[in-house]
């Protein structure tokens, strides 16, 4: 709403993590830098840490120790210059400029003071310097401020979480009222007493005595296997049994440290046909036809949106080659030229072929003609008239394959999405995008997928076994929860073995929160040796396991684990085969 102020139009383009390596690889091309040596990700990333803590690209420069950084910071520079040409913001913006604007303008700050009278925040402990900074702002004026955190849950340093912003909360708000909520509603109390004497072993945090009134409860069974297969082999037994007891598979969980280990848990559950899924996977937004169609959308919405164009200008293939596409940036001179206004002066650029320019012109026309009546059409009428334009639909059908099917039926699914927006819409005005003045709902639309989480399509009463990290388990709960490679090495992870003991730290608590999502039972593995990344290795068994009391867990023996009969994957088994083989899930009848 204020975005002028900082040079943005009202409705900017808001790019996603796949947009930004576009631009990125774009800025590394001109700077004549080898991908090979500065990886593009490399770079997104320390770009998003750098706006985590409201770093411009010059202080980034100023701030450079070595080589490498300079040039990361060369390439922020140009980035920013290209993002401010595009009217575009990225997600680190979103905050970072917000914060930006309070500070350069005092009367837009008040504004937004007055329509703040009272702020609450849940996860305090995940918040980043950014956040913390935009929160400050807006509660100085009243102090009215709530927080809900927990310092001991704090496990998303990597990404730019600063614990630092809960424990020093008394500091900032000396006024404040502390309430302690140490009920814990869902384990019991073995588990309880597990957690909380690990716990006591961090300094960085805030006293406190998890209790339960669900007294007792099972010892936590701690098994030590020779390697990874037995390891695997006890976990998929397990699971069998508690299923022949009357457990569900929706109520058991596998966390792991990295992807990494999943694999060897996957060969055995597929043994034994045991269906699973695996949480933190390739979100649906993030498939590629989703993905263009998007950009299609967007391309109609934001005119001005270089990278939506440039993605869908031979998608499906129109013939427009990467000589053409050549030709097409000379002429937009660098990012100068709007991309857009490019393609409707194509017909005057006689490098390209006489067929290649009558393309280019059907291809805008489209486009430009879509613009004019999208404030009149519902937003899957807009869809339905690019997936027919286009001739998309019609491309995928032609191939007949599995996959085209298959990205077919993704194609239906995203009808439901915009249907349930639609619907979301007419009921609460401006509830969905959180603005009420965007313009259109197509506008509106696209801001509210942008948004989007990784768990927000996850439906968890599906009776699927789940694996995931520890990382994606926080704020989930389930009655029985296997945590698998308790070693040195692996957890805690390697990385954790520098001179910040902080590191350790964050460690034992990712540790404290997969106890903790245990209700009723909870078993925690190790391995003698274990095959990981290519290479056999023996580790010695985590030194959490050292800091649970010994009275709490019993050791369990693996005499009687008996291999599974080769699996005959028949007709009666659907496997279905992610790109990734650290993200893909495998569902069976």
């Amino acid at each position: 709403m204020d975005g002028p102020a900082m040079g943005l139009e009202r409705n900017f383009t808001i790019y996603d993590d796949q947009d930004q390596l576009i631009i990125i690889k774009e800025c590394l091309r001109e700077l004549k830098i080898d991908e090979k040596q500065v990886h593009p990700k490399a770079v997104r990333e320390r770009i998003s840490r750098a706006k985590d803590i409201l770093m411009t690209p010059l202080q980034y420069r100023e701030k450079s120790v070595d080589l490498y950084e300079e040039v990361i910071g060369k390439v922020y520079t140009l980035y920013e210059e290209k993002l401010e040409r595009l009217k575009a913001c990225d997600f680190g913006d979103l905050i970072f400029k917000t914060v930006s604007l309070f500070d350069k303008y005092p009367a837009v700050l008040k504004n937004w003071q007055e329509r703040f009278h009272h702020i609450l925040i849940d996860e305090y402990q995940d918040t980043n310097h950014a956040q913390y900074r935009l929160v400050k702002l807006l509660a100085q004026a009243r102090r009215q401020i709530t927080v809900v955190g927990d310092p001991d849950q704090s496990i998303y340093a990597w990404r730019g979480a600063d614990i630092k912003n809960i424990l020093n909360f008394e500091n900032d708000y000396p006024e404040c009222g502390i309430i302690r909520m140490e009920q814990n509603y869902r384990s019991t109390s073995i588990i309880l007493e597990s957690a909380n004497a690990l716990i006591e072993n961090n300094e960085m945090r805030k006293p406190k005595n998890l209790w339960t009134e669900k007294k007792g409860g099972e010892r936590i069974s701690l098994f030590e296997a020779n390697d990874e297969k037995e390891e695997a082999l006890y976990v998929a037994q397990q699971i069998l049994e508690y299923r022949r007891t009357g457990k569900t598979l929706a109520d058991q969980v596998v966390f792991y440290r990295v992807h990494a280990q999943s694999r060897i848990v996957e060969d055995l559950l597929r043994r034994f046909k045991i269906p699973y899924k695996i949480v933190g996977g390739t979100r649906f937004y993030d498939r590629k036809e989703i993905k263009d169609l998007i950009a299609y959308l967007r391309a109609v919405a934001f005119p001005h949106d270089d990278v939506s164009l440039k993605r869908i200008l031979n998608v499906p293939p129109r013939g427009i080659g990467k000589k053409a596409e050549e030709i097409l940036n000379q002429a937009g001179e660098g990012g100068k030229i709007p991309f857009d206004e490019v393609l409707k002066n194509a017909g005057t650029l006689e490098a390209l072929t006489p067929k290649t320019r009558k393309t280019i012109a059907v291809f805008h026309s489209f486009l430009a003609a879509l613009r004019k009546e999208a404030k009149n059409l519902s937003v899957a009428e807009i869809l339905e008239r690019v997936l027919e334009k286009s001739r998309y639909a019609a491309e995928l059908e032609m191939e007949k394959t599995t996959e085209a099917q298959a990205r077919i039926e993704n194609i239906e699914e995203f009808f439901s999405v915009i249907e349930d927006f639609e619907n979301q819409t007419m009921a609460f005005p401006g509830a969905v995008s959180g603005n009420p003045q965007a313009d259109t709902p197509l506008h509106a639309f696209i801001e509210s997928i942008s948004l989007m989480t990784n768990l927000d399509t996850w439906d968890a009463g599906t009776d699927i076994l789940t694996l995931m990290t520890l990382h994606t388990a926080k704020g989930l709960e389930f009655p029985i929860v296997y945590m698998v490679g308790l070693e040195e090495g692996i957890f805690p992870n390697i990385n954790s073995y520098t001179d910040d003991p902080s590191d350790l730290e964050e460690e034992r608590r990712l540790c404290y929160v997969g106890i903790t999502r245990a209700k009723d039972k909870l078993h925690m593995t190790y391995a003698r040796e274990r095959r990981l990344y290519g290479t056999r290795q023996s580790n010695l068994s985590s030194r959490f396991l050292n800091e649970l009391p010994d009275h709490l867990y019993s050791h369990t023996a693996h005499t009687h684990l008996a291999e599974p009969p080769d699996a005959d994957y028949g007709d009666d088994v659907e496997i279905d085969f992610d790109k990734n083989e650290a993200k893909r899930r495998i569902l069976f009848d």
